[in-house]
């Protein structure tokens, strides 16, 4: 497997005359946040409620939600130089926390980048701590569909992580003995029209594919991205044992267009 970064480069480089240009086109970055700063709010890159709360805030009134959340940009920060959000309890037994997304925020902010067919979206993310009642995920959204997981994750089974293709159908639990409570893990999907395949590794260029659903997300295929931190009601994960606050931390989403040339793929 070559490293993606040398890869992308033999992508990008131009002969005269074309003769040794890749085809087909090459790899580029249509967006990326290393969140340096936090950019959220109307008119920039994140916002920070989503329609696929019925409240846009609140959890609590979503059918099959499972969750305990109340988003607030309280929870979000980039003080330690990259992304922090923290879940906190509140007084009626909710869990103050965060959400950042692209689009379809309830006018809470975001470019509108959407991941379409043919991308991969990347996200260097440091998973909770074990039995906190956290159920961290990122994943896609729009219009009340249009969903993929490209991971979530949930504090009392930490050996596990799940890869799920609402959009036509495929998932699957991924162990490895890289992913654990409070590690710090790549995780991406490529949004292939007839196979999604997704991947995960501790080196960005040295992934690897874990999963392929063989359905894919169509050819006109296009979401908002989220990232964001529930916390689990108890209804099939174990809620928080305490009132402890539990963190997801961020050092890069990205998504390139078309995928780079030479991602394994998973069987």
């Amino acid at each position: 497997m070559h490293p993606l970064h040398l890869l992308l480069a033999a992508a990008l480089a131009a002969v005269p005359g074309g003769a040794h240009r890749a085809v087909p086109a090459p790899s580029r970055i249509v967006f990326m946040d290393t969140f340096a700063t936090l950019d959220v709010g109307p008119g920039r890159t994140w916002g920070w409620q989503t329609a696929a709360y019925s409240r846009c805030t609140d959890s609590s009134d979503n059918p099959n939600a499972w969750k305990l959340d109340r988003l607030t940009t309280a929870a979000l920060s980039t003080a330690s130089g990259h992304l922090v959000i923290t879940a906190t309890p509140r007084p009626d037994g909710a869990w103050n926390t965060g959400l950042l997304t692209t689009g379809d925020s309830c006018g809470s902010g975001g470019d509108g980048v959407q991941v379409r067919t043919g991308d991969f979206l990347l996200a260097h993310i440091r998973l909770p701590q074990a039995d906190t009642g956290t159920w961290p995920a990122l994943w896609t959204w729009r219009d009340g569909h249009n969903e993929v997981d490209v991971f979530e994750w949930h504090a009392d089974r930490p050996e596990n992580i799940e890869f799920v293709n609402h959009v036509r159908s495929g998932d699957t639990v991924f162990t490895a003995p890289y992913v654990g409570a409070g590690k710090w893990i790549y995780i991406g999907a490529r949004f292939g029209a007839d196979n999604t395949t997704w991947y995960i590794g501790t080196d960005r260029n040295r992934l690897t594919a874990a999963f392929a659903d063989h359905t894919g997300v169509g050819p006109d295929f296009a979401a908002y991205l989220i990232l964001n931190l529930s916390v689990s009601d108890g209804a099939f994960h174990s809620r928080p044992p305490g009132s402890t606050p539990a963190t997801l931390e961020s050092d890069l989403v990205m998504i390139q267009r078309p995928a780079p040339v030479g991602l394994p793929d998973a069987p």
